[in-house]
């Protein structure tokens, strides 16, 4: 409980705020697959650009108070004001999403209704957005370094880490539809993204399963938006509507993380005196081998009836935009371009999956060194 008053309490206020975003975003790709077109001040935008004012403002007072009060503290100067660097990111971050707010509003009445995920407006936002969870993150680690032994904001950290991950796996939805996971980009985005934010995350943190808890927070947030978005009514209000929907519509069911991260945390132990570059091709390796065995077998599952339930919300999770058809149970081998263009997906080989593992172990050893400069950052 000590340990729990002496926490300033901006940063549970940081947490909440960094969750609502990320709930948010979910809230909106649900609300665009059941809902149709969205005003400006939509619910789940309201939600989002609150949590990153809130964010904002309180790296702003961080920065209004070490500027005043705390003038022996070093900080990153910008116009005559200082603040940790955390702070920055944070506080640019709020600027970018409050800024892709009126860009969006216009792209959408100048072009309709977005077609995939990634167009200019969500890409600033999605900066923004990121900007927000990392610099909030990077607060709380920098006060965790400063602490030799185990305490609360270990947790906070970790917890703050998995929201990172959230945001990330949110922006590799179009990879990762169940349909697409035998796939190569699948594979290939997966590996390397999350192989590089479980491995930059784990070490900082003096727990030995810190992977396995970042992972577990993952999937129990991705999880619950699973469970709880279609228990509430919706109706599509937008055509064409080749499904009838009554509730919002679930995400996929998350990439099951546990299973690397596991095996990151298990295999770090074994071959830590080794040289970084080998603990890096040997961590890409696991990471690869258990992403491709798990997905491959785990999306047959998914794709079947067995599925079809409140826990996995197979059958569920297809906008109500998306005509019916008999390629709802079956791995897609094409894919579309938002002008309609059919393109192959490329397949699972050998060779490819030696390409990926290439690609993952230099990401991995870039984690490596993100990870040695996070556990140097002290406030």
């Amino acid at each position: 409980m000590k340990q729990l008053k002496e926490i300033p309490f901006y940063y549970y206020i940081l947490l909440l705020a960094t969750t609502a975003i990320a709930f948010g975003v979910e809230w909106d790709i649900s609300w665009h697959s059941s809902i149709g077109r969205d005003k400006l001040l939509s619910p789940p935008h309201v939600v989002v650009y609150i949590g990153g004012i809130i964010c904002g403002l309180i790296c702003s007072f961080i920065v209004f108070q070490q500027t005043f009060f705390m003038k022996k503290n070093k900080g990153v100067k910008f116009w005559g004001f200082k603040a940790p660097l955390a702070c920055w990111i944070c506080i640019w971050g709020m600027i970018a999403m409050l800024a892709s707010a009126p860009f969006d509003d216009w792209w959408h009445n100048a072009y309709g209704l977005d077609v995939q995920i990634i167009s200019p407006p969500h890409i600033i936002l999605a900066i923004g957005i990121f900007s927000v969870i990392l610099g909030s993150c990077l607060l709380i680690v920098a006060q965790k370094n400063n602490f030799p032994e185990k305490n609360i904001y270990e947790i906070l950290y970790l917890y703050a880490a998995s929201l990172i991950l959230i945001q990330l796996s949110i922006v590799l939805t179009e990879y990762s539809f169940t349909n697409k996971q035998h796939s190569y980009e699948f594979y290939k985005f997966s590996s390397i993204v999350y192989g590089f934010l479980l491995i930059a995350f784990k070490f900082p943190s003096k727990y030995k399963f810190s992977a396995t808890f970042i992972a577990g927070f993952y999937m129990l947030h991705r999880m619950l938006i699973v469970w709880i978005l279609p228990l509430f009514k919706a109706e599509p209000m937008l055509a064409p509507i080749y499904r009838d929907i009554d509730y919002f519509v679930a995400p996929y069911f998350p990439v099951v993380l546990i299973a690397p991260a596991l095996i990151i945390d298990v295999l770090h132990g074994k071959i830590k005196l080794l040289n970084k570059i080998y603990q890096s091709l040997i961590m890409s390796l696991c990471v690869c081998f258990s992403i491709f065995i798990v997905q491959w077998y785990f999306s047959f599952f998914l794709l079947s009836e067995y599925a079809e339930n409140w826990f996995f919300r197979s059958g569920q999770n297809v906008p109500y935009f998306i005509p019916i058809g008999p390629w709802e149970g079956k791995f897609f081998e094409f894919d579309f371009t938002p002008y309609g263009r059919k393109i192959a997906l490329g397949a699972m080989s050998p060779l490819n999956f030696l390409y990926i593992c290439l690609y993952t172990s230099i990401s991995i050893y870039l984690a490596y060194g993100f990870s040695d400069w996070l556990k140097k950052i002290k406030r």
